[in-house]
């Protein structure tokens, strides 16, 4: 999935390739929220989730940004081209807090939107599949299988 330019979010082992830029509410005990009025709800907690801002370092990375995120499910990394979201000057600007919900929110965001299009595209193939639409193609050694539209099944079967 593409998120913002041609980026996707994906699953690392370590965070050593990144130059890190700011890490926002370092400590667990600074990510939990607790309400400021008196009968306010309970205390809302990102303490399991921890955001940092980078740049990859390394080649072809240039004019990179990155958002890192250590949670339960592990390491994940959404990078995106600077010139595509000019950001990264506006959030390091940011007081540590609005720093960390920003990054927290692209990067929500980004799996939301990744996670939308990956159950699109599977219903788009499901129904493919139903109304007899995919098609393979063969050119030389390569084998092509893709999904007709509408309009080339009725030109088709006409």
């Amino acid at each position: 999935m593409t998120v913002i330019g041609h980026n996707h979010i994906r699953k690392v082992e370590s965070f050593e390739r990144f130059e890190i830029l700011a890490h926002p509410l370092r400590h667990r005990e600074d990510r939990v929220f607790y309400p400021v009025e008196p009968d306010g709800f309970g205390a809302v907690t990102y303490a399991s989730h921890d955001v940092m801002i980078a740049r990859p370092t390394g080649v072809g990375s240039k004019g990179r940004l990155a958002i890192l995120m250590h949670h339960g499910g592990g390491r994940h990394v959404l990078e995106f081209y600077e010139s595509t979201l000019p950001i990264a000057s506006a959030l390091l600007a940011l007081p540590e807090r609005e720093q960390f919900a920003l990054a927290y929110a692209i990067f929500e965001q980004a799996d939301e939107c990744s996670a939308g299009s990956r159950a699109a595209e599977a219903k788009r193939w499901a129904e493919a599949y139903v109304d007899g639409r995919i098609r393979k193609r063969r050119r030389g050694r390569a084998r092509h299988i893709y999904v007709e539209t509408e309009a080339e099944k009725a030109l088709r079967t006409a």
